[in-house]
């Protein structure tokens, strides 16, 4: 007979682990309240929203901060006073922390939170283990978090799922309306309230007794066995295979072979991590084999991936992500040669030394923010040097000629800082301002300089994709006469959906835009000639068509129509229109 907890044992395990874990416990309740208040704001009302968002980053890194701090006290027995002053220095740092955040935080930020939140709780998988030589115990405490993840994560979508429906059985059954927030609030306080709490119930009390235990999960061991590891030799047979084909046709590796021999490589030592208890088992010797075979097959790939991200680079300089590639191709390496040494395979090390890398990464002289913008940076210089299209003042002016793939890289670049909202290009364009950044049109304006000094020289590949809009153009804003008709229409001739009346649709045939009312073919628009013209005059990509260049008549015994369009695309043989339809 099955013996189901009563609400006094489950009211006694909620106590328990609220006393035992309070400050945690509390963070999670105001980590909950923010994102509750968070869901709820308008996005009209940006600085609030804003304020919320930094007072999330500060309570998301404070969770496993403090959990990592109260396990190691009880692991040490450190005095209360000892403990409360650890916890007055983070929050201290953390104060910090949420006051160098500007006003409105941006992906740079973002970035940076999302590192230190995978520094944090790396600190939590080792902080208890720290001056205990219990290699069994830390993996035993890391199984049990991993296990109990997963665990806390099953029972809290499936409560969700079922407080969903039992919601909208209550709006069905007795036709109650209640506000689609309610569903948000439901998931807000189930993944960071009962989660948390779930998840900390089975935290072992006492951690020393780890290191004595030897049960092994079957279920564990069976999936990384009979799972994990033989698809990890699927992917590394292909990647010798990719390998060997470079060799063979004597060329350079693509940029982003870097990122899969990177993603394999680290899922290969996550195995490996799983099956480590047993690997000095005389019935699992194959496990210690195995282990030391695929550090060694680990090496021609390790050159391949410094091969690929250093190809990554020089052609399109650094990232924040290649450079985080970068550095964890360092550490792959010194991983690697470690375990192969020989003379001590303590795994601490991996979260230690990945811990140590999420927190210097975002900050310093090296930090990979200012790395990537100066690279950029520098690569934007380099190119427009390279053409001589820069004056002594280093400003773009008179015109230059230059292949697609250069000038892709510029508009890129320019992408680069649009995303981060960074500055730095100023200095290359007469007119621009930093303090003018967060105007709409500030990047695009940017583009637009570029199509004005600059001619592509090779179409070719180029020449598949066109796109012109009159978005930035003068004449933009000028009045268009609309005597004789009263009704409008906006068209996307890419998606028949736009005009919900059906009465008018725009459909792309044969490299013309067919232009049908109920059904009837009206009259064509010649898109390919109109794109043709456009190419000759502003090459393959303009912001700045005058609007008069833009707008097709067309009239006959039954229609009457006049057609402004506002972009016009190119793809290969397809062509594409949006804009305005007038008609009587």
């Amino acid at each position: 007979m099955i013996k189901l907890p009563s609400v006094q044992s489950l009211t006694e395990s909620f106590v328990q682990t609220t006393t035992r874990y309070k400050w945690v416990v509390a963070v999670a309740l105001i980590k909950m309240a923010v994102l509750l208040r968070y869901t709820e704001t308008p996005n009209a009302i940006e600085s609030e929203r804003n304020f919320l968002l930094r007072l999330g980053y500060v309570s998301f890194l404070a969770l496993p901060l403090f959990l990592a701090v109260l396990l190691s006290a009880k692991r040490r027995q450190w005095k209360n006073s000892w403990t409360a002053g650890i916890m007055v220095g983070i929050t201290g740092l953390l104060v910090w922390y949420y006051f160098s955040l500007p006003d409105d935080p941006g992906q740079t930020d973002y970035y940076r939170f999302m590192l230190f939140m995978a520094g944090a709780h790396l600190i939590v998988s080792f902080a208890p283990f720290i001056g205990f030589d219990e290699p069994n115990g830390f993996w035993q405490f890391n199984k049990t978090l991993f296990l109990q993840f997963l665990n806390a994560s099953l029972y809290s979508l499936t409560l969700f799922i079922g407080l969903l429906i039992a919601i909208q059985a209550i709006k069905y059954l007795f036709k109650v309306e209640l506000s689609a927030q309610i569903e948000m609030d439901l998931a807000v306080v189930i993944f960071t309230f009962f989660h948390t709490v779930f998840f900390l119930s089975k935290i072992p009390d006492n951690l020393g007794d780890l290191e004595r235990q030897t049960k092994y999960p079957n279920g564990l061991k069976i999936f990384t066995q009979y799972v994990l590891l033989p698809l990890e030799v699927v992917y590394v047979i292909i990647l010798y295979a990719y390998t060997g084909k470079i060799i063979f046709q004597w060329k350079l590796p693509e940029g982003g072979v870097a990122y899969l021999v990177l993603a394999f490589s680290i899922a290969g030592i996550f195995a490996l991590l799983l099956l480590y208890p047993l690997r000095k088992n005389q019935e699992e010797r194959w496990i210690q084999i195995f282990s030391r075979r695929y550090y060694l097959a680990l090496l021609p790939l390790i050159v391949l991936l410094f091969i690929g991200i250093t190809r990554r680079i020089g052609d399109y300089g650094v990232t924040e992500n290649r450079y985080i590639i970068a550095v964890l191709a360092i550490w792959l390496a010194g991983i690697t040669f470690y375990f192969l040494s020989g003379k001590r395979d303590d795994i601490r090390w991996i979260p230690i030394s990945l811990s140590i890398l999420c927190f210097l990464l975002p900050i310093g002289p090296w930090n990979i923010f200012a790395v990537s913008k100066t690279s950029q940076l520098n690569q934007f210089h380099t190119i427009l040097a390279e053409h001589k299209i820069l004056n002594a003042k280093n400003q773009i002016t008179g015109k230059a000629t230059m292949k697609s793939e250069d000038y892709e890289r510029l508009t890129s670049i320019v992408s680069f800082f649009r995303y981060r909202e960074e500055t730095g290009l100023e200095p290359h364009f007469a007119g621009f301002s930093a303090n003018d950044r967060k105007e709409y049109e500030y990047y695009r304006k940017m583009d637009a300089a570029l199509e004005k000094h600059i001619r592509i020289s090779n179409p070719g590949s180029a020449n598949n994709y066109a796109h012109f809009s009159s978005q930035l153009s003068r004449s933009a804003g000028q009045d268009i006469a609309i005597l004789g008709f009263n009704k409008m229409v906006f068209f996307d001739s890419a998606d028949d959906e736009q005009i919900k009346n059906k009465e008018w649709r725009f459909l792309s045939q044969n490299k013309r835009i067919a232009v049908y009312r109920n059904n009837i073919k009206v009259t064509e628009l010649p898109a390919e000639k109109k794109v043709s013209e456009l190419i000759d005059e502003f090459s393959n990509n303009s912001m700045s068509v005058p609007q008069e260049k833009l707008v097709f008549g067309y009239q006959d015994a039954h229609n009457h129509i006049k057609v402004i369009i506002r972009s016009i695309s190119k793809n290969d043989t397809t062509y594409s229109a949006q804009g305005i339809l007038l008609y009587k």
